[in-house]
């Protein structure tokens, strides 16, 4: 694709190659082996030829004087409205390429102005330019669809340099660096809040209406707006590797890859036209010469040579799937390619996590139960093996513990067991902290707890210190999200999770899931994403929904990994087909609903562009329908599934 970024309006500056060559200006669709490549601009000035087309044709057919007048007329017309036509057609004969569909069709064209079709000649070229009008009206559509990516883009950076501020570009900013956003500015670099108080409009990367509040200590990503106050951010990532610009080409990708069905029909289409034209050839020189009706023979000629094109599809099925790409962009919702999009419209499995995904990742302690020791004791040896952790109870468990810098200093020879918990060295003792399978496994009695609740055990030196409830809730819109995914056709939900059964029971039965798996082991989650697939059909996909924190395997092994609040949550995502960015589950149905609309207008299309297609060609070859009859047929095929194409540009 060919991009553009517009500069800063307040310097004039040369920008970067990642920046200017971002966003499509002009809309390209490239298709299957031969890697044609169809482009199409909109403008009002591209309708003035076609007026004038159309008016020089109605005065031509209609009008009842000499017949020079009325051929002059239509030539006219015909002119008009084909001259881009001839122009580009009459380069490639000079580049000495090869025939191409619009080769084919200004030879068609040719051969109904031999045989005295004037009226269908002007009239064949009047509407395949009509036609090729609202395919430019629906490109500019998926064109002004990437706006929103313009408007994200950070164009300044203005970096502290001592008691004075240096404006800049983005990419200049290094880690480390202290940067100034003033209100009305975008982030340009995700950061740290070293100083101010501030709200910030996320819509542009979340696709929600919802300000956010950020102070000392929080982390902002660039493309946020500031809207009220100063920030002073420290910068943690370059600009290249920030949201704003991962996002820009994530979407790049996403649009620049084929996905098969494209590929399949690139490969068709590029055996199709040349079998239209070889129809022709026989239709217009090999059967006159036994029948001896040559202008009948012709006229079919044309009409095949005129219908030989596969535009109409090789331009609607990309943009379905485009429009699909960028109406999730403007929701919040990043697809990694529009392979994807097929796969997400099948889905009729569904795994879940629990914690981030049901559940909203705030832990809390509720209760502590020491077993010979104190509960500060207990709470702060937690907490201090929890030093180096990066998860939901891992914090909860450091606020409880009153976890400071120099407690974390004592800790010595930190290990993390996936799916078990921590072993840690403190103060010389041999910590462990974790579920009943880590005390298991290394022979230490514990005491099952009796209230409900993540229970986390801890133990020093092989001895029983007592265990640590902790409990978040199930997430807002969790129960509508999951029926709404079941009315969409997901027939099977599963709660894959390592907690407790009492805990995960109680979740699965108060949202209505199929399937519930407790007390998992990472090891244990892929097992049982084998074991959904193995039951699924052949054209039935399983999707895996994660928090992103240690989910790339599982990612990996689904058809679709899904990984919400990724906004507070980089790691483990390179392997998800899509990022919610705003870790709102109410965005999976809407999801679904874009994915099935696109995909059911891809096959509209195709069926429809297939079953015209095919009658016009058996009415051409039996005389039973007109030139201009089967050229107006056509155009209206490619017109309605262009039309078609942009409904899922505008999914609710």
């Amino acid at each position: 694709m060919a991009k553009h970024l517009a500069p800063s309006k307040e310097k004039k500056m040369k920008m970067p190659e990642l920046r200017r060559e971002a966003l499509p200006k002009v809309v390209h669709f490239r298709f299957g082996q031969n890697r044609k490549e169809y482009e199409r601009r909109f403008s009002l000035r591209m309708m003035l030829p076609v007026l004038a087309a159309a008016l020089l044709f109605l005065v031509g057919f209609l009008l009842r004087g000499p017949a020079w007048v009325k051929v002059f007329l239509l030539a006219t017309s015909a002119l008009c409205a084909g001259f881009d036509l001839l122009r580009r057609s009459l380069a490639k004969i000079v580049n000495r390429r090869l025939p191409d569909e619009e080769l084919l069709f200004l030879l068609g064209v040719v051969i109904a102005f031999i045989i005295g079709d004037y009226a269908g000649a002007a009239f064949a070229l009047l509407v395949i330019r009509s036609a090729e009008l609202v395919q430019a009206y629906a490109l500019a559509r998926a064109e002004n669809g990437v706006e929103l990516l313009r408007a994200i883009m950070p164009e300044k950076a203005r970096i502290l340099r001592g008691d004075e501020s240096e404006e800049t570009l983005p990419e200049n900013v290094s880690i480390g660096d202290t940067v100034l956003v003033n209100p009305g500015e975008r982030i340009p670099v995700d950061g740290e809040v070293l100083s101010g108080l501030s709200t910030l409009d996320c819509s542009a990367l979340t696709g929600l209406d919802e300000a956010v509040n950020v102070s000392i200590g929080s982390r902002v990503r660039s493309g946020c707006l500031n809207v009220s106050s100063p920030l002073y951010i420290r910068a943690e990532k370059r600009f290249e590797d920030s949201s704003a610009a991962k996002r820009l080409e994530s979407f790049e990708q996403a649009c620049a890859m084929d996905s098969k069905l494209e590929k399949r029909l690139g490969r068709y289409a590029a055996m199709f036209t040349p079998a239209v034209a070889v129809c022709a050839l026989v239709l217009g020189v090999i059967v006159p010469i036994f029948s001896g009706d040559w202008t009948g023979s012709l006229r079919c000629a044309a009409a095949f040579l005129l219908l030989s094109s596969p535009c109409a599809l090789l331009i609607s099925v990309p943009l379905c799937f485009e429009g699909a790409v960028v109406c999730s962009e403007r929701k919040g919702i990043r697809i990694f390619g529009k392979s994807c999009i097929e796969r997400v419209a099948h889905v009729r499995t569904m795994a879940f996590g629990k914690t981030g995904v049901i559940t909203d990742g705030r832990f809390r302690v509720t209760d502590v139960f020491p077993d010979g020791v104190s509960e500060q004791d207990l709470l702060r040896m937690a907490a201090a093996a929890e030093t180096r952790a990066r998860n939901p109870v891992s914090e909860a468990l450091r606020d409880a513990g009153g976890w400071t810098r120099e407690i974390g200093e004592g800790v010595m020879q930190i290990e993390e067991i996936p799916g078990r918990g921590v072993s840690a060295f403190i103060e010389g003792r041999h910590v462990y902290v974790g579920n009943a399978a880590l005390m298991e496994e290394h022979g230490i009695f514990y005491l099952t707890p009796n209230r409900a609740g993540s229970a986390v055990h801890v133990a020093v030196e092989n001895q029983y210190w007592g265990h640590i409830l902790l409990s978040d809730k199930i997430r807002d819109g969790a129960f509508d999200a999951v029926e709404d995914l079941r009315a969409q056709g997901v027939n099977q939900m599963v709660l894959l999770t390592g907690d407790v059964i009492s805990v995960s029971k109680s979740i699965a039965s108060a949202l209505n899931f199929d399937m519930v798996r407790s007390e998992l082991s990472p090891e244990n989650k892929l097992s049982a994403i084998r074991y959904l697939k193995q039951g699924l059909g052949d054209r039935a996909a399983l999707a895996y929904v994660g928090d992103g924190i240690n989910d790339a395997a599982l990612f990996d092994l689904a058809d679709v990994g899904i990984s919400l609040d990724t906004l507070r949550h980089d790691d483990g995502n390179d392997k998800a087909d899509v990022a919610v960015m705003s870790g709102e589950i109410r965005r999976l149905p809407t999801l679904q609903r874009i994915a099935k609309t696109a995909w059911t207008a891809v096959w509209q299309n195709i069926i429809l562009c297939c079953a015209v297609k095919t009658l016009l060609l058996i009415l051409s070859v039996f005389g039973a329908a007109p030139v201009s009859i089967c050229v107006a047929a056509d155009a209206l095929c490619t017109v309605l599934t262009a039309l078609n194409a942009l409904r899922s540009f505008v999914v609710e």
